[in-house]
């Protein structure tokens, strides 16, 4: 069996962003699926998997490992400016090398990959992409939401306004304090046994990352979500040893390399790897494991499409540190027909799929109905 094309489709998610999906088809009619949605340019996406497939074509696609050390033995893919766009355009060829092996050999990935520590998978519903009204009210709705649909652990990003690099600026306190009112609009309506979870966007400055980190302490929260850019180590390090909170972050580096500080040096509680990002199904699970060693858990980032949720199932079931997987709650209401099987969260929880490879695919009609113009 040989590879004979990279195919691309992309639908209408939001308005905060299309989701990318990557078909591999072979001569033999097989074919696997994964996801490349927010790479940060999808018009640079389409060319770099455009490049990838030629050197792709042709080749056996039952050893995803082997062609994953091929796509990047030209050099550090995970760095410099277009880093996250090619990792991405990478991460969806991986977990589609995963999805047609599976169906190729008829068996889940998980099997391929050893077995599976779990049953299901617990998720968390990021709420940020599903609310549209940014008020007080607007994240204490879309919360009641989550949770009436069986969710346990609920994600608000509050801090819209706040920012690092203005931190001078006139009104920062009031800034802050909408934010607070979000969360703790949020918490209300949650009540006190649903576990909150805050994602800073890396919005602060270690000095005032401390004061919010001190203001949030009453609500009780699971965790304190990269609260400084991703690339400020000491300031990370800092907040894990001092702020009181389980500090979490990582969603956006890229490769093991970049994942070794984060671990070697405990700078952070959790580490959040991005299946889409990250180097796919094969990378991710190497990061797991290099965060094992250091008693690490992994929380899976994955605001995006119903694909790449999948395929963070997998690795989740598959690695013994894992502790939460996130799930974009309420951004499309047709999200769950988009594949078949349809996929189905009960009570916060998904099984892990017995079916080949990653266990569903996409619907034509669906993707004909949503389809990018």
């Amino acid at each position: 069996m040989k590879i004979t094309e990279l195919a691309i489709q992309a639908v209408k998610a939001s308005a905060r962003g299309d989701w990318y999906f990557l078909q591999i088809n072979t001569d033999e009619g097989i074919f696997g699926i994964g996801e490349a949605s927010q790479s940060g340019n999808d018009r640079l996406l389409v060319a770099a998997l455009k490049d990838l497939e030629s050197r792709l074509i042709g080749l056996d696609p039952t050893q995803p490992e082997v062609l994953w050390e091929n796509m990047v033995r030209s050099g550090n893919i995970f760095s410099g400016a277009k880093g996250r766009i090619v990792a991405t355009a990478v991460s969806a060829i991986d977990q589609a090398l995963w999805d047609l092996t599976g169906k190729f050999y008829d068996v889940p990935i998980w099997r391929l990959l050893g077995g599976k520590h779990r049953e299901r998978i617990r998720l968390y519903a990021n709420l940020n992409r599903g609310t549209a009204d940014r008020s007080p009210q607007g994240f204490a709705d879309a919360a009641a939401r989550a949770v009436d649909a069986g969710f346990q652990a609920v994600k608000a990003t509050p801090f819209d306004e706040v920012h690092w690099s203005n931190m001078d600026r006139d009104g920062l306190d009031k800034d802050v304090e909408k934010g607070m009112q979000r969360l703790e609009s949020t918490r209300r309506a949650i009540g006190d046994d649903v576990e909150l979870l805050v994602d800073c966007h890396q919005r602060f400055d270690v000095s005032l990352a401390m004061k919010v980190a001190e203001k949030v302490k009453p609500l009780n929260l699971y965790w304190f979500e990269e609260p400084v850019p991703s690339n400020q180590l000491e300031a990370m390090r800092h907040l894990t040893l001092h702020s009181g909170h389980r500090i979490a972050g990582g969603e956006a580096l890229f490769g093991r390399e970049q994942f070794w500080d984060y671990i070697s040096d405990s700078l952070v509680h959790v580490i959040m790897p991005d299946v889409k990002h990250a180097g796919g199904i094969t990378e991710c699970r190497r990061i797991a494991a290099m965060a094992e060693v250091r008693q690490i858990p992994i929380a899976p980032h994955s605001p995006a499409g119903p694909i790449s949720s999948m395929a963070g199932v997998h690795i989740a079931a598959t690695v013994p540190n894992f502790t939460l997987l996130e799930y974009a709650f309420g951004e499309v209401d047709w999200r769950t027909e988009l594949v078949f099987p349809h996929e189905s969260v009960v009570d916060g929880y998904i099984e892990v799929p017995d079916r080949p490879g990653l266990g569903l695919d996409l619907d034509s009609e669906m993707i004909a109905k949503h389809r990018v113009a």
